[in-house]
């Protein structure tokens, strides 16, 4: 565990470029998913199992993740934390200047970006539909929207850009915005 803190913690001091999705890997992902959570947002938390999911079913076939952390005043132990106490393997950034959340449009946590292998930004919304409002979660979610996405981007069918609305958590402005 102690390797693992160590390497998580040197990945939040490189600094990334952050606005061209399409730079995520050398060899050019399918698509990439900017999945954006906040440690303390329960609904961002309670779809923890559902993203793990997905992370598995679609990382090794060309779709690149991040976990994006828009809460500027996180520190690199908390991130850590959260990530060990949710079982997240993916990578994550933590957006301290917005520039994440400015590039993809997101107001909310959870909430998604995928971006074509070009940089397009292809859907934004929720994760699937278990939440159909604040205090209203049904037992199974039965609109799979991210999954939908990915599906429809791996089979070569035409995606345009659709969004809905997420719900969750609102990302607080940065002061001064």
């Amino acid at each position: 565990m102690t390797i693992l803190r160590t390497l998580l913690l040197s990945c939040v001091f490189v600094h990334c470029s952050v606005l061209d999705a399409s730079e995520e890997k050398a060899d050019s992902p399918v698509a990439t998913v900017w999945i954006f959570v906040a440690v303390d947002c329960p609904i961002a938390n309670g779809c923890a199992p559902e993203i793990n999911s997905i992370y598995d079913d679609f990382h090794k076939r060309g779709i690149a993740f991040h976990l994006v952390y828009p809460e500027p005043s996180l520190t690199t132990e908390e991130i850590t934390a959260h990530l060990e106490d949710y079982g997240f393997n993916m990578g994550f950034k933590h957006d301290i200047d917005h520039d994440y959340v400015k590039k993809a449009g997101v107001t909310i946590t959870p909430e998604v970006a995928v971006f074509g292998g070009d940089g397009t930004l292809l859907y934004r919304g929720r994760i699937n539909n278990r939440y159909s409002d604040y205090g209203d979660r049904r037992k199974a979610a039965t609109e799979h929207y991210l999954r939908d996405c990915l599906g429809q981007l791996l089979t070569g069918e035409p995606v345009t850009f659709h969004e809905n609305d997420a719900i969750g958590c609102y990302i607080e402005a940065l002061s001064g915005n």
